[in-house]
C-alpha cells in the first residue's frame, strides 16, 4: 500500500521534452515510487486530480524569503505555496544569511528588514543550515553565498576597496561555503558602493566557483544608461574565468533604453554560441522593485550610506545630485513608493504625487524620502517594456523567478507596506499570460522553466521532475482556472488554480487549506 495515490490527472513531467499524458502518480514516504496505471492499487490518501495537470513542484531560484527574514517570521511561506512553489533559492543579489564574518554583519545591513526578529546563532553555512533542520520550512531552501555579505564583513562596515589579500580572505571563506552546501555565488554589483573598477579585482573569488563547479549569479551594476556595459563585463568575466554564468532579473528601465533589451539578448546568445555558459532568469511583469538610492548617480553612491547622507545634506553636492537626477529623465509618474518609506502616508503614491501635494521638485522629494528613511525606501517601478518581457519569457536560454518573498495571509490592513505582486502571483501568471493568452510557450515549455531548468542549472538534485526515485514535491493545479490576483495597489491576494501542493511527501496545501506539515528541507549542494 502507498501512502499517496495521485489518480486521473495529466502528466507534465517537468523535462519539456516529453509531452503531457494521463497517467497516476504514487508516493512512499518522501519519494515517487510509481508513475502509470494504477486503477487496482491502494494508498492510504488518494487525490482525485480529474481536470488537474499534475506537476513537479515548481523552482523559485531568485527568492528574498531568507534576506526578508520572512523565512523566520512567517514560516508557512503561504503566498509561495499557493503559487505550486515547494522549492526556493536564497542568497540571491549578493546578500546571504551565512556565511558572516561576525553577527552584527546582519545588523547593519540596509537592504533587510528589523534583524532583531530572528536570534543569529550561527557564523557558518553549515551551521546556518543546521539551525534550519531544527526550524519549521514550509518549503525546501537552498542558498547562495552572497559576496557583498561577505565582503561586507570583512570590510568591518567600510566601504572602500577590499586590497587583494582581502579578496583572497573572501575567496576562502567562500571556498569553505561551498563545500558546506552553499550552491554557488551571488554577486550584487548594483549595490557595491566601491568605484567602477571593483570588479577587476575578483579573480580568486571566481576560482574558488570554477574549482567547485557551481554558478556565479549577478545582479547587474546598471539597467539602465550603462545596461549594455555592465552585461558585457559580467559575460567577460564569465568567458576569462571560465564559470557559469547566470544573470538574475534581466531587464532594462527606462523607455529610452528599452531597445538594448534585444541586444543583450544577442550579446548572451553570441556568448553561448561561443561556449560560454550563461543563462538568465526573468519576472513576467513591466514592473520591477526597486531600492529608491539606486537612482542616484553613481559617484553619489561611492562610500556607502555614511558618505551618501553627507553628499544629501551638502549643499553644493545636493545641487549637482538634483541636476543630475534630472539629467536622467526619470518618469516620476511611474515610480511608485511601496514600503519602508519615513512615514506611511507616502506608501502607494508615486513621485510625482508627492511633489505635487508638498510643492517639491521630484527630485528633491527623493532626496527627501532618502534622508528620512536612511536609504531603505522601496519602490515600484512601472519602467519596463512588456514586448522584452514577452522576450526574455519565451527565451530558450531563460527561467522563470519571482524575485520575491513568501509571505502569510493577513489583512490588508494590518500592514502599510506593499509587497510586489509577483510575491503572490509569479508562477500562476506565467501560465495564464504566456501560455494561455498570449501562447508564447506551451505548457510543457512553461512548467520545464520552473522545474527542470532551475534544478539542472543550479544543482539541485532529485528534484524538478516526476520521475520515479524522485523526491516528492508536486503540484496540482487547474489549466481552467489558474491565474494571479495580486495587483500594485493590493498585492495580498493569493493565486487561484493551485489545487494541492505536496512537499517531500506531505500534503503542504490542499484546496486552499494550509496543512502546517512543514516538511520542507534545507538543501546541501
Amino acid at each position: 500500500m502507498y501512502d499517496i495515490i495521485i489518480k486521473n490527472g495529466t502528466v507534465i513531467d517537468g523535462s519539456g521534452i516529453k509531452e503531457k499524458f494521463v497517467a497516476d502518480v504514487a508516493v512512499e514516504k518522501d519519494v515517487i515510487v510509481r508513475i502509470g496505471d494504477l486503477k487496482d492499487a491502494q494508498a492510504k490518501t488518494v487525490i482525485d486530480a480529474t481536470g488537474l495537470y499534475i506537476t513537479p513542484g515548481f523552482i523559485d531560484v531568485l527568492n528574498h524569503s531568507d534576506t526578508y527574514l520572512t523565512l523566520f517570521t512567517e514560516p508557512g511561506q503561504e503566498s509561495l505555496l499557493s503559487q505550486g512553489i515547494t522549492t526556493i533559492i536564497g542568497g540571491n543579489c549578493g546578500y546571504s544569511l551565512a556565511p558572516l564574518v561576525s553577527g552584527n554583519v546582519i545588523d547593519s545591513e540596509q537592504r533587510w528588514t528589523n534583524p532583531s526578529q530572528i536570534n543569529v546563532d550561527w557564523l557558518r553555512t553549515s551551521e546556518f543550515l543546521d539551525k534550519l533542520k531544527e526550524k519549521k520550512l514550509a518549503v525546501n531552501f537552498g542558498t547562495l553565498t552572497g559576496y557583498n555579505t561577505l565582503i561586507k564583513g570583512i570590510l568591518k562596515g567600510e566601504y572602500r576597496q577590499p586590497s587583494p589579500q582581502e579578496n583572497e580572505i573572501a575567496a576562502f571563506l567562500l571556498e569553505q561555503s561551498l563545500m558546506e552546501g552553499s550552491c554557488g555565488l551571488s554577486i550584487g554589483f548594483a549595490y557595491l558602493s566601491q568605484d567602477r573598477h571593483f570588479s577587476d579585482h575578483l579573480e580568486s573569488v571566481y576560482a574558488a566557483v570554477k574549482k567547485h563547479n557551481k554558478i556565479v549569479t549577478i545582479h547587474l551594476k546598471d539597467e539602465s544608461d550603462k545596461f549594455l556595459d555592465s552585461l558585457h563585463a559580467a559575460i567577460d568575466h564569465a568567458r576569462e574565468f571560465g564559470f557559469s554564468l547566470h544573470i538574475s532579473h534581466l531587464k532594462v528601465v527606462n523607455r529610452k533604453f528599452w531597445p538594448n533589451f534585444k541586444k543583450a539578448i544577442e550579446a548572451i546568445e553570441r556568448a553561448a554560441e561561443q561556449g560560454v555558459s550563461v543563462t538568465l532568469d526573468v519576472f513576467p511583469y513591466a514592473s520591477s522593485g526597486l531600492m529608491l538610492y539606486l537612482l542616484l548617480p553613481a559617484w553619489v553612491k561611492v562610500g556607502g550610506p555614511e558618505m551618501m547622507g553627507k553628499r544629501l545634506h551638502n549643499t553644493f553636492e545636493r545641487a549637482q545630485i538634483i541636476k543630475d537626477l534630472r539629467a536622467q529623465a526619470i518618469e516620476y509618474d511611474k515610480i511608485t513608493i511601496a514600503s519602508r518609506a519615513p512615514d506611511a502616508v507616502y506608501i502607494g503614491k508615486t513621485i510625482a504625487e508627492i511633489a505635487q501635494n508638498m510643492g517639491m521638485s521630484p527630485e528633491d522629494v527623493i532626496v527627501e524620502l532618502l534622508i528620512g528613511s536612511r536609504f531603505q525606501v522601496i519602490a515600484f517601478a512601472h519602467v519596463l517594456d512588456e514586448v522584452n518581457v514577452g522576450m526574455g519569457v519565451g527565451h530558450p536560454l531563460s527561467l522563470i523567478a519571482s524575485s520575491g518573498v513568501g509571505y502569510e495571509m493577513h489583512p490588508a490592513t494590518s500592514r502599510a507596506d506593499l509587497p510586489h505582486p509577483r510575491s503572490f502571483g509569479t508562477f500562476p501568471r506565467l501560465f495564464r499570460k504566456y501560455v494561455i493568452e498570449k501562447k508564447v510557450l506551451t505548457w510543457e515549455q512553461a512548467v520545464a522553466k520552473i522545474t527542470s531548468v532551475p534544478a539542472r542549472r543550479f544543482g539541485i538534485a532529485g528534484r524538478g521532475e516526476l520521475r520515479e526515485g524522485y523526491h516528492a514535491d508536486i503540484t496540482l493545479f487547474s489549466p481552467e482556472t489558474i491565474r494571479d490576483k495580486a495587483t500594485f495597489k493590493d498585492p495580498y491576494q493569493y493565486s487561484e488554480g493551485v489545487v494541492g501542493v505536496i512537499v517531500n511527501g506531505k500534503k503542504a496545501c490542499m484546496h486552499g487549506a494550509y496543512t502546517k506539515y512543514f516538511s520542507g528541507s534545507p538543501l546541501y549542494f
